[in-house]
């Protein structure tokens, strides 16, 4: 299993006495954490999941655009490369940033058939916004996809094809700011001088919003469409630009408050009257859309929607002037059907196809793409995206009035290839598991040959395991000092700020201190008990909430829970020394870990940081902020298991941090009263009447040890909580 070692048998040195009621629990000892000790921080302790659907290309391109792009936090980019042709493709790569950031440029050779994955982080490195220009000779085919822990709260990924060619005008018919929406327009400017650009927001009212904004020269440009037509309106997008450029529109949301993820298209440089999708279902656990854009007078919109059987239903639709209009396709054809869908319009509009999902209950996100205005004969794919934690699938959809005989073949690094034969009747659709149909290529990529012109998609869905080691960052300040989260962004599942206890667990007063929150308000349900000088209207990364009061007489901001999986790595937040690495009972109940530090530069004050499995630490040692480890978040599940958080649907685990003023506590250096733990030591805690008994135990490096932690009742968190539903308050 994976992060697991072997366990070596360890003896208790001599007996230990405990009570009957003791004795009564320790069957419930059972339910200790075994858990590796800690002697690194890991790629990640859990996966990213989502889903996205490639449109196919009808062939290969000489040039590529992808205006979107970033390696920030919580991001990780990849462009994916494939020469389908019999000739050697010379590949020129070029970064454009923001100004004044000059662009980076790479080149490299794909022989025929072969492709290729560059992990746009390790190119340009972290916290860059980037746009994309890949120029080939002769044409390749490319696709961009990113994974994503955005903001530390919705985890999933996105992906586009991009585009050939840059544009004057661009349209965007899906968008929304509805609550657990936030949207972008990313603006490409490839071109040697400055470009103003016009945007115009279609309300699904009829208003019309407007935005001019300056494109530098070789660099993009960001659009926060929240910030610029205000919460809770859907709206589809006009660009007009005085120069070509290039147009993405990333989204990212929890849907519903159920499902989280993120989809992104790049705009069409046009209208149309007809316009087609292969994939779609109202299947369980599928929600599906229709977004139609009419930037023109009123008309009317006919669509047909297709299904395996070849059968089809037909309805007419009328699409207001200069607006958006959005339909439901689960109300318009009902339950668990897989369908196709062909729009044909008496004006010039634009049909986009969003969808929201929990594939197979287990993995949760949504994707969108851009209909098809033609068919084609030929249709190409970079890869099969088939590897470990990804399930795809091919959709196909023959619009017309022939029927088509297709040849699907995926082709393997090595020469291989597995090829299968379809006749597809008018109207219908069809669906290949990929998955199942690649079985024993490698790194596959997918061609479709066609006798008709036909559509054909690519929908993916993922459990991706984050590669890049993020870098430190800030989730709070504290009089002047920033604070490091404790949890990698690859592993943050939120963080919630709450009033601490005003006692210590010693009974003096805890003297804690009131934390300024870093990065973008999601909810605050305290507002009463915020300090005065504490603000909530910034933006930026991380998202944070703030829990309603536990009154417990102090400010709505004085700890902060850091929530993530348990195991995940600790990491201090601030430089300092190392007070105390022990076990305490939490409430007077409950055996926890919890690591002390002494500030550097604040004589007096303390962090703490509470709820560990394990601790990487001992005291007197020296800490740095964001990277010296100090232990593993503790799976909090047994002790508290009250229902998820309230905010993000998690278990709850986490690690608690505050600061303190103790000037009694000293350096850190002197004898202290509490159970010190350390690197090369672990106890075996056991529960006796309001006290705790310890034995200690010599671990050689890089062994395991053994808590055995029972669970009790009567939890007095639920004596201090008030209408609060967590598996952990503390």
């Amino acid at each position: 299993m994976q992060g697991f070692r072997h366990i070596e048998k360890a003896a208790l040195p001599g007996p230990v006495k405990m009570s009957g009621r003791a004795l009564a629990l320790t069957a419930l000892m059972l339910a200790a954490l075994l858990l590796p000790f800690p002697q690194r921080a890991r790629a990640g302790v859990y996966p990213w999941t989502g889903g996205h659907d490639a449109p196919g290309r009808s062939g290969p391109t000489e040039v590529t655009y992808f205006a979107e792009g970033t390696t920030r936090n919580g991001f990780e980019e990849y462009l994916v490369l494939r020469n389908p042709g019999a000739k050697a493709a010379r590949v020129t790569v070029a970064y454009l940033f923001p100004p004044p950031e000059e662009s980076v440029t790479r080149q490299l050779v794909l022989a025929p058939g072969a492709g290729g994955s560059i992990c746009v982080n390790d190119v340009v490195g972290p916290g860059r916004d980037v746009s994309v220009v890949i120029v080939a000779e002769p044409g390749i085919i490319a696709e961009r996809e990113m994974y994503f822990n955005y903001r530390g709260v919705w985890t999933g990924g996105d992906l586009t094809t991009g585009v050939s060619s840059p544009s004057k005008t661009w349209y965007f018919a899906e968008g929304t700011t509805r609550k657990g929406f936030q949207e972008w327009i990313c603006l490409q400017n490839p071109s040697d001088t400055d470009v103003a650009a016009t945007l115009t927001f279609m309300l699904g009212t009829g208003e019309n919003i407007k935005q001019r904004v300056i494109v530098g020269a070789h660099s993009r440009k960001t659009v926060d469409v929240n910030a610029a037509i205000g919460p809770e309106k859907d709206t589809s997008v006009k660009v007009q630009a005085g120069k070509p450029v290039v147009a993405e529109r990333p989204v990212y949301f929890d849907y519903k408050g159920a499902w989280t993820g993120g989809h992104t298209v790049v705009g069409s440089t046009g209208l149309g009257r007809t316009w087609y999708f292969a994939e779609g279902t109202t299947r369980r656990g599928f929600e599906e859309w229709l977004c139609l854009m009419n930037p023109g007078p009123e008309t009317t919109a006919r669509l047909e929607y297709m299904f395996t059987d070849g059968q089809s239903e037909v309805r007419t639709y009328t699409l207001r002037a200069n607006a958006r209009t959005t339909l439901s396709v689960n109300d318009e054809v009902g339950p668990e059907k897989d369908v196709s869908v062909s729009v044909r319009s008496g004006g010039d509009i634009l049909c986009e196809r969003p969808m929201y999902f929990n594939y197979r209950d287990s993995i949760d996100g949504g994707h969108t793409v851009l209909g098809s205005t033609s068919g084609a004969k030929s249709w190409y794919f970079s890869t099969a995206a088939t590897g470990p934690g990804f399930e795809s699938w091919l959709c196909l959809m023959n619009p017309g009035t022939e029927r088509a005989s297709v040849k699907v073949e995926l082709l393997g690094d090595g020469g291989e290839r597995h090829t299968d034969a379809l006749l597809m009747e008018p109207n219908a659709r069809a669906t290949v598991n990929l998955n199942a149909f690649s079985l024993g290529l490698a790194s596959p990529w997918v061609r479709v040959k066609a006798t008709a012109k036909i559509v054909v998609e690519r929908p993916s869905y993922f459990s991706y395991e984050p590669r890049v080691e993020p870098e430190p960052f800030t989730f709070a300040t504290w009089n002047g000092l920033e604070l490091k989260c404790p949890i990698r962004y690859c592993d943050l599942l939120g963080c919630i700020f709450h009033e601490v206890a005003a006692s210590a667990s010693d009974g003096q007063p805890s003297n804690a201190q009131v934390l300024q929150p870093a990065g973008t308000c999601m909810r605050d349900d305290n507002p009463a008990r915020r300090y005065p000088a504490v603000t909530t209207g910034a933006s930026g990364d991380p998202a944070y909430f703030v829990e309603d009061s536990r009154g417990r007489g102090t400010y709505s901001t004085t700890a902060c829970d850091v929530q993530s999986k348990a195991g995940a790595a600790v990491l201090s937040p601030v430089n300092g020394t190392v007070l105390a690495a022990e076990g305490y009972m939490l409430y007077g109940s409950y055996p926890d870990l919890r690591v002390l530090i002494s500030i550097d530069g604040y004589p007096g004050y303390h962090l703490a940081a509470l709820h560990m499995s394990s601790v990487a630490v001992s005291r007197g040692q020296r800490v740095q902020a964001g990277k010296t480890v100090i232990g593993t978040v503790r799976d909090l599940v047994p002790y508290f298991n009250s229902g998820p958080n309230q905010y993000t649907r998690e278990e709850g685990n986490h690690t608690h941090v505050q600061v303190n003023y103790r000037p009694d506590m000293g350096s850190g250096l002197e004898a202290r009263s509490g159970i010190e733990a350390g690197p090369d030591t672990a106890f075996v805690f056991f529960a006796g009447y309001g006290h705790l008994q310890t034995r200690e135990m010599s671990l050689r490096p890089r062994s395991l040890f053994l808590s055995l932690l029972p669970i009790r009742t009567g939890s007095p968190v639920e004596q201090t909580s008030t209408s609060r539903d967590r598996r952990a308050s503390l």
